[in-house]
């Protein structure tokens, strides 16, 4: 499968469960270091990169968390709560990040529920690579 049918395929996917989930706003996959992957429509090209940023952070928060007041096995699930709004975010294949942006009223379980789903139909193409170094080479 080309890249652009993989961009398609996840485009229609996240759009997807935008459209069945009651009170989601935007979806958005990212990479472990912040990057936008793809996202939903309506979400606007400088508005994914901060969402991205800002899940990525929130994701290492609880990662750091999890290492030092948990068994050191990873971040889950993260939630934040806002005024006017909720972030959800759920690991999404290795070095990526599925996140949720949803209305206040939105039913949490359901959403993480999706998410979840989502995740394990199509972890293998939210794979994101570590970023190297322009120049770098991989050691054998």
């Amino acid at each position: 499968m080309s890249t652009t049918d993989i961009t398609q395929t996840l485009d229609w996917l996240l759009e997807n469960l935008r459209e069945k989930t009651p009170g989601i706003r935007h979806v958005l996959v990212l990479t472990r270091d912040g990057l936008k992957m793809c996202f939903t429509g309506g979400l606007q090209r400088d508005s994914a990169d901060q969402l991205a940023a800002l899940a990525a952070g929130i994701q290492s928060l609880s990662l750091s968390a999890s290492a030092e007041f948990g068994d050191d096995v990873g971040a889950g699930q993260a939630m934040v709560e806002f005024a006017g709004g909720m972030l959800l975010i759920v690991p999404a294949g290795d070095g990526a990040h599925l996140a949720v942006l949803a209305d206040e009223d939105g039913d949490v379980g359901l959403i993480a529920h999706n998410m979840n789903e989502l995740v394990e139909q199509i972890g293998t193409y939210l794979t994101a690579a570590p970023r190297q170094a322009a120049g770098s080479s991989e050691l054998p």
